[in-house]
């Protein structure tokens, strides 16, 4: 029994070397997976930092970039718009020019070829019945009449612009000291009325939205000696109209001080009226009409459509002069 316990444990002493080397090569081998798993770990803590930079980079560019690029597009498309809605305002324009042109040149119905037949109608009463066709219109007691006022009002307008002071001064009195104290402004009879103070005061625009139409008032002592001279006088501003288009001036009443209970003695009256003209340095103040020969063809083959085109809105002119309807 002895020697066989001997023999078991020479046995276990041969054995322990192998565990050893096995243990060691074990132990060799987790070394070797803790040194890759370290290196696993490193590498993709180096990606997470790689993946976290990007994202960071990529917010960064959207934060920064986008909101340009969608400025960009705005801007764009509000410079678009408003392209788009000037060009719209320039048909728009062309159409009132066609229209203005139309009512001012058409050759039957244009104010400027019926200037001689409407100062004929309107000084003497003669030559009424020439009058375009386009311009009759129904009274309140259904009598048949020529619309006449917007005509008078355009072909009485004429520039009062001085480069040398607001308003050319001496056009004014010489359309009233020549003309409108006379009892006919049509022929070369002397005054009948005399002017014993005039007053003119700076322009302003008429509208706010149009920076060409201009009105001057004016302040007047007149001696008339009957009501009829305070009545012919207004009667030549209002109703009548200058031979000569460069001496005619557009005006509109605006107050009259008159005892009408002393209406046969003479009398001094005040009377406030307003001064209307047109001016655009770009462009002159005159209107003249195309040559017919030269437009014949394009008339003839508009002239339809202008008619028709002409009743869907007033002109330019119509809206302007039409106050002076009232």
């Amino acid at each position: 029994m002895e020697n066989n316990e001997i023999l078991e444990r020479l046995l276990q002493d041969d054995k322990q070397p192998s565990t050893l080397k096995e243990e060691v090569a074990v132990s060799k081998q987790r070394a070797k997976e803790d040194m890759q798993i370290s290196r696993i770990r490193v590498v993709t803590a180096k990606y997470k930092v790689y993946i976290v930079l990007l994202l960071i980079f990529i917010c960064i560019l959207l934060i920064t970039y986008i909101p340009k690029e969608n400025d960009a597009m705005k801007s764009n498309r509000s410079s678009f718009e408003q392209v788009n809605s000037k060009l719209t305002r320039i048909k728009d324009d062309i159409e009132i020019a066609k229209k203005d042109m139309d009512y001012l040149c058409n050759k039957k119905d244009g104010i400027i070829n019926n200037n001689d037949t409407l100062k004929d109608c309107l000084n003497d009463g003669t030559n009424c019945s020439n009058l375009p066709k386009a311009w009759k219109i129904w009274s309140w007691n259904r009598l048949e009449d020529y619309d006449t006022k917007i005509p008078l009002s355009y072909l009485q307008t004429n520039s009062l612009y001085n480069k040398k002071m607001p308003v050319d001064e001496k056009r004014v009195l010489k359309n009233l000291n020549e003309y409108l104290i006379k009892q006919n402004i049509w022929n070369d009879r002397k005054k009948v009325w005399d002017i014993l103070k005039i007053e003119i005061w700076d322009p302003k625009p008429v509208a706010w939205w149009n920076n060409h139409f201009f009105m001057v008032s004016l302040d007047v002592e007149i001696e008339f000696d009957t009501v009829g001279d305070l009545t012919g006088f207004l009667y030549n501003v209002e109703k009548k109209m200058i031979n000569n288009r460069e001496d005619r001036i557009l005006y509109k009443i605006q107050s009259v001080s008159y005892d009408v209970v002393t209406n046969d003695e003479p009398q001094i009256t005040d009377i406030s009226m307003l001064a209307y003209y047109y001016h655009d340095e770009k462009f002159d103040d005159k209107i003249e009409c195309a040559d017919e020969n030269n437009t014949s063809k394009s008339n003839n083959n508009q002239e339809s459509d202008d008619s028709e085109n002409s009743n869907d809105s007033d002109s330019f002119i119509q809206k302007i002069l039409g106050k002076f309807k009232k």
